[in-house]
C-alpha cells in the first residue's frame, strides 16, 4: 500500500550525504542506526595482512639474494631458484597491494542505515583515501520500503526503497542496485527505486527501526514469510 502523497521538497532536501561521526544537524530522539558492516570486512582485513607478511618475506628473499650474490657465496641455480621464489612472492604480495590498498578503506569503513525524525540515511563512512558515499532520503520522499530476496537454494537480501522523487544516478550511492540490475519488476509509480544489498540477520532489524521511527510506519509493506522445501 503506497503512502499518501507527500508535500514537494526542497532540491536541496535530497542527495545531501551525512557524516554519522557527527551530531545530527536536528535535534531528535529517535535516532536509530543498524550497521551493514559484515563478515567481507573480516576477510578483506585478513587478506591485508596476509598481503603484508608476503611483502615482507619479498623484501628478505630478495635483501638476502643480492646480499649473498655480492659476497659471492650463490651459485647459478641457487640465485635462479631464489629469483623465482621472489618473483611468485612479488605478484601475490606487492602486486596485491595494489588492488588491496585501494579497496581496503571502502570495505572496511563504518557504513549502514540510519533514521531520525528527518528521514534515513544510507551511508558509507569517509575513511582514509575513500571519500564517502551516502544519500539522505526525507520521510516525505518515501512510497515504500521493503524486503527483496533473490536467488534461487542461496538466497540474497535487499532492502528496497521507492521514492515519490526523482533521483539521478549520482544522487545514489554507487553500490546501490536498480530493479535492472537485479532482474526484478520495476515499479511504474515510483520516481526512483533502488535496492540495499543487507546480511540476512540484519533485514528485520532495519524494518523495524522504519517503523519505530517514520512518521507513517505504512511506508513498510512486510514480505510473506519464506516456505522452506
Amino acid at each position: 500500500m503506497a503512502s499518501p502523497e507527500p508535500p514537494d521538497v526542497p532540491p536541496d532536501a535530497r542527495g545531501v550525504p551525512s557524516d554519522l561521526t557527527q551530531p545530527p544537524a536536528s535535534v531528535s530522539h529517535l535516532r536509530r542506526y543498524v550497521s551493514l558492516r559484515g563478515p567481507n570486512t573480516r576477510m578483506w582485513m585478513t587478506a591485508a595482512y596476509f598481503s603484508g607478511a608476503l611483502t615482507l618475506g619479498f623484501l628478505v628473499v630478495v635483501g638476502s639474494t643480492f646480499w649473498h650474490v655480492l659476497r659471492e657465496e650463490t651459485t647459478v641455480g641457487s640465485v635462479a631458484l631464489w629469483a623465482s621464489a621472489g618473483l611468485v612472492m612479488f605478484f601475490i604480495g606487492p602486486g596485491s597491494n595494489v588492488f588491496l590498498v585501494r579497496g581496503l578503506p571502502q570495505r572496511i569503513t563504518r557504513q549502514g542505515i540510519s533514521a531520525d525524525s528527518d528521514g534515513i540515511t544510507v551511508l558509507q563512512e569517509r575513511k582514509w583515501w575513500f571519500p564517502g558515499e551516502g544519500t539522505f532520503i526525507a520521510w516525505p520522499e518515501i512510497r515504500r520500503i521493503r524486503e527483496v530476496h533473490t536467488g534461487g537454494r542461496r538466497l540474497t537480501y535487499f532492502i528496497e526503497f521507492a521514492l515519490d522523487t526523482p533521483r539521478t544516478a549520482p544522487e545514489l550511492p554507487s553500490w546501490a542496485e536498480t530493479a535492472e540490475s537485479l532482474d526484478l519488476d520495476a515499479d511504474p509509480d515510483a520516481a526512483t527505486q533502488f535496492y540495499v544489498q543487507v546480511p540476512r540477520n540484519r533485514k528485520e532489524h532495519i524494518l523495524r527501526m522504519v517503523e519505530r521511527t517514520a512518521p507513517l510506519p505504512a511506508v513498510v509493506e512486510r514480505t510473506p514469510p519464506l516456505r522452506r522445501r
